[in-house]
């Protein structure tokens, strides 16, 4: 093997192995899942988010919490994930913010993947209003390579709807 050949293997290997160790995640997916759901007889929304277990720690601590366990989540921690879903999970209808107060959660380890729920007591949504749900979940920690992935349910003006937010467009205005 010539010089330069063997000097451009070597290169190109350190290159693999350091590019392929210098992430901070376990796995290559970047995305999260919602359900936005409007309960007309109640007036309520209701939201249920999965993510990443290690994204979301990561996201999370140090900022709005510190060595979250969420498994067993204090007051604290859910003051953390309110205020943290408030400034990365906005929801406006009519241009009036509705931060969204947490329920409950599940870790399901097996899977990676944390499960949690929040509800919201809205003014009742007519036809002409409009919902805005900006989702910007883990875009600071892993910009484009992070979608958001938004199921919303708004009876009876709409029954289904997916929508993606991404790096480059992350607010969802929705006209009813």
């Amino acid at each position: 093997m010539k010089l330069s050949t063997k000097f451009y293997t070597i290169w190109l290997l350190v290159n693999v192995v350091f590019f392929s160790t210098s992430f901070t995640s376990s796995h290559p997916i970047k995305l999260t899942s919602s359900l936005i759901e409007y309960n007309p007889k109640t007036s309520r929304l209701q939201i249920e988010c999965r993510v990443f277990i290690d994204d979301f720690t990561y996201s999370i601590d140090g900022t709005f919490t510190n060595n979250i366990n969420l498994s067993n989540l204090s007051k604290e921690d859910k003051k953390g994930i309110e205020g943290y879903f408030e400034k990365f999970y906005p929801i406006t209808i009519n241009d009036h913010r509705f931060p969204l107060k947490y329920e409950t959660s599940k870790v399901l380890e097996e899977h990676n993947v944390f499960i949690l729920k929040f509800s919201q007591e809205v003014l009742p949504i007519k036809k002409g209003d409009q919902l805005c749900v900006e989702n910007t979940l883990f875009f600071e920690e892993f910009a484009f390579m992070q979608t958001n992935m938004i199921t919303v349910r708004v009876p009876p003006f709409i029954n289904e709807n997916y929508f993606e937010a991404t790096f480059d467009d992350f607010s969802l205005p929705i006209n009813l």
